[in-house]
């Protein structure tokens, strides 16, 4: 679990690919890693297959690469935001973050102001029901808080402190963001289909 503080930034030095996803092989920005732990990758939840001091390696599988907009860009150019997994004794600066990506939204407007940027996201219809305007939004790995919503975009304010330590500020129109939305609006949803299915056997 993670809340969405990004930590550092990365690149890819080199991808291999297999039949079944590739192996990604990213700069080590970290003083100190595990073997098997979890690393929110632009918002996705990834293994520590393996590190040494100067690299990280990550598998993805299809399920990884259909699910997330790491099958529509160019890794080898791309900047990535990371999070190490959250601990018992570490602040929660932004919401609850699962690393498990809803879709891949897609950036129609960018507004550049002298201190902020103002992006706008397109994304699918049917996750509606899991925003609020001024709720959390996980992007790339970044928790925002919505500050325009419409049936199938949003808006989100990007500060200076956000535009220095993120990816973000490289954003353009027709760019793509990993998109997870809020975790308890979801387990709210499916207790309350639950709650109405055993009603319904009265």
């Amino acid at each position: 679990m993670f809340s969405g503080i990004v930590e550092k930034t990365s690149k890819t030095i080199s991808i291999k690919k297999y039949n079944d996803g590739l192996f990604l092989e990213i700069e080590n920005p970290y003083d100190v890693l595990e073997e098997g732990e979890s690393i929110s990758v632009d918002g996705c939840c990834l293994t520590v297959e393996k590190f040494n001091s100067k690299s990280i390696f990550f598998f993805l599988s299809f399920e990884t690469l259909n699910r997330t907009k790491f099958s529509k860009i160019n890794l080898y150019e791309h900047i990535f935001n990371l999070e190490r997994s959250l601990t018992l004794n570490k602040l929660i600066g932004g919401h609850l973050v699962l690393g498990h990506i809803d879709c891949v939204g897609k950036v129609i407007e960018v507004k550049n102001f002298e201190m902020t940027k103002v992006i706008k996201i397109l994304f699918e219809e049917e996750f509606r029901k899991y925003l609020v305007y001024k709720g959390s939004i996980c992007l790339d790995g970044v928790s925002l808080t919505i500050n325009n919503l419409n049936d199938n975009y949003f808006e989100v304010t990007l500060i200076p402190k956000t535009l220095n330590l993120t990816n973000l500020k490289f954003l353009k129109e027709d760019d793509y963001v990993n998109l997870e939305f809020d975790i308890i609006a979801k387990y709210l949803e499916n207790f309350l289909k639950c709650k109405n299915k055993s009603m319904s056997n009265f």
